[in-house]
């Protein structure tokens, strides 16, 4: 018993200083350029999809290590800091053709109804382009206020008609029970056996006759 015990300390013991040595490892590694992240941007709002309804184009982006800062007051190159070009159903995107723009969000008017692709691209103070470019699309459609949503043509899906099959299954089993219990009822009334009232006949009394 106390081998066994033994063992198992020394097991878990050897796990601890495996598991310690690894946290230590982690702790003491050097940050690398990976780590520390470069500049990113992504478009939260159109979704990647979405239906977005009205002639208005909400967008909305976050931008992660990198200020946004006004292109007109910061016109020299300076690392680490710039602004953002749009694009919405521009096949030729230049720096010329871009809505330019310093913070996370911006609205497009009289957007036409119809498929869409908008382009964003993170640049410099100069609206030339990082390196490496920093850049991200979203395909989304628009469409007029009121337009009735799409009928699925798909039907029930399988958890929608598993619950509809139990349902039903619970509701035949449970008519069967009750049809059953009222058959072994009517059965068990036919087998009782009837009895017969028996009623005694009055014998007439022979009289004796006088002689």
């Amino acid at each position: 018993m106390l081998g066994k015990l033994s063992r198992v300390i020394i097991a878990s013991s050897a796990a601890t200083a495996l598991f310690a040595s690894a946290t230590f490892a982690q702790v003491g590694k050097t940050p690398t350029s990976q780590n520390l992240g470069g500049p990113t941007l992504k478009i939260i709002t159109p979704q990647e999809g979405q239906t977005i309804y009205g002639d208005k184009l909400p967008t909305l982006l976050t931008v992660e290590n990198f200020s946004l800062v006004d292109y007109q007051t910061y016109k020299n190159r300076l690392s680490g800091q710039g602004h953002i070009h749009l694009w919405l159903d521009d096949s030729a995107p230049t720096k010329e053709s871009a809505v330019k723009i310093f913070s996370e969000d911006f609205t497009y008017s009289d957007v036409l109804y119809g498929n869409h692709t908008l382009v964003a691209e993170l640049v410099a103070n100069d609206h030339n382009s990082l390196n490496p470019k920093v850049t991200t699309t979203v395909n989304f459609k628009t469409e007029p206020v009121g337009t009735p949503a799409p009928i699925a043509t798909s039907g029930f899906d399988k958890n929608t008609a598993l619950v509809i099959f139990v349902v039903v299954a619970i509701v035949i089993l449970a008519a069967w029970w009750y049809t059953k219990e009222e058959d072994e009822e009517g059965q068990k009334e036919e087998a009782k056996p009837k009895t017969k009232k028996k009623t005694a006949k009055k014998r007439p009394s022979k009289r004796k006759k006088s002689t």
